[in-house]
């Protein structure tokens, strides 16, 4: 990795593995299953690695070392920051039965550690410094598969865990937290997977092609900059989730248009007509729009109702007839069918359906 991005990786990984260490109440630790200390030794371990990403560094360590060294540390920080990732995930969202995963995933650290250790004893720190990307040696093969490898069974762990949990998060903060860490996992193991396809390049050549090689940074540096966001504090992703939710609504206004453009043909000497506001006013007020529009909505509803109801028709000529009584009925059934309830966002939603089921129905429409 180039200085510029290396320095400024290592930067600020240091920075947020310091603001963590502050925050963490150390008194409390326990009560959370570790949680917080292992998510702390997880930024820790991965700013440790950032170091050492550093290729002048790892030139200036190995140099007053031995050859390779930097390898070695790199390898073996990377897999224990991913292993106390994994193990605060499976504490924070698992259920109890699942949480012995956690002592699996530090045996299984411990012999790859091991097993690292030992081959770069015996064979890597015989060989010149690695200076390439491509293994050029089986001994060095075989290190760099071990540790990729368990690098993306980790991410998938982690993926998994979280991809299970999403449907049970209720809250939207926590959602959208929770979205960005199965992003960073999956997006982290497509760069495993790279990287074990060039560890082919040893064996069939055309895996180590400068393709694959350049796509592994990119998929670096962007698992790097996911895992930092998905660390954020709670009021960033408050503002996105703000912000998620505007754009959203948007969508929502649009399709609630037609159902209300409808009621306007159907009733037009009653119902208020929506203002149509450009997409950033709307997105600056979401609610006062959407509001209006179920409120003019139900007021519809309620008119089509009480004009369609006996009493209403008793001895009276219909206010409707042929095609246009058909679509007055048939948006009548439409909203009966709608679920009440006391939240506002679900009764936008049940409005929603109402409106793309009267579009599948080839409802006519002069908005």
């Amino acid at each position: 990795m180039n200085l510029p991005i290396g320095l400024s990786l290592c930067i600020v990984a240091w920075t947020l593995t310091l603001v963590r260490f502050k925050a963490i109440q150390w008194k409390d630790i326990r009560k959370d299953n570790g949680i917080a200390l292992h998510v702390w030794l997880t930024m820790v371990f991965f700013s440790t690695t950032s170091i050492f990403l550093i290729k002048k560094f790892g030139d200036f360590f190995d140099a007053y070392t031995f050859n390779n060294l930097d390898r070695l540390f790199t390898y073996c920080s990377i897999l224990a920051s991913m292993t106390f990732g994994a193990i605060a995930s499976i504490n924070a969202v698992s259920k109890p039965p699942e949480r012995g995963a956690a002592r699996r995933l530090q045996y299984s650290l411990t012999f790859v550690i091991i097993a690292l250790v030992a081959i770069y004893i015996l064979f890597i720190a015989r060989i010149p410094n690695i200076n390439y990307l491509v293994p050029r040696s089986l001994p060095e093969a075989g290190f760099m598969l071990i540790t990729f490898s368990f690098g993306a069974y980790l991410c998938f762990t982690v993926g998994r865990v979280y991809l299970a949990f999403l449907p049970l998060e209720t809250s939207p903060i926590m959602r959208t937290r929770t979205r960005l860490i199965i992003l960073t996992a999956f997006i982290a193991c497509a760069y495993f997977v790279v990287k074990i396809a060039t560890v082919g390049g040893h064996y069939w050549p055309f895996l180590a092609s400068q393709a694959l090689i350049d796509l592994s940074s990119i998929l670096l540096v962007v698992s790097a900059l996911s895992f930092f966001s998905a660390l954020l504090g709670n009021n960033m992703y408050v503002r996105v989730t703000m912000i998620s939710r505007n754009i959203h609504s948007w969508g929502a206004f649009k399709e609630l248009r037609y159902l209300t453009g409808q009621l306007l043909r159907l009733c037009p000497d009653v119902i208020m007509p929506i203002s149509n506001p450009s997409f950033w006013r709307f997105v600056l007020n979401p609610e006062y729009y959407l509001y209006r529009t179920i409120i003019s909505i139900l007021d519809g509803n309620a008119i089509l109702d009480d004009l369609l109801s006996e009493g209403a028709l008793c001895g009276e000529l219909p206010l409707w007839e042929g095609d246009t009584l058909r679509d007055v009925v048939m948006m009548t059934h439409t909203l009966q069918c709608v679920h009440p309830s006391e939240d506002f966002w679900e009764i936008v939603s049940e409005y929603q359906w109402a409106s793309r089921q009267l579009m599948q129905n080839k409802f006519p429409s002069n908005v």
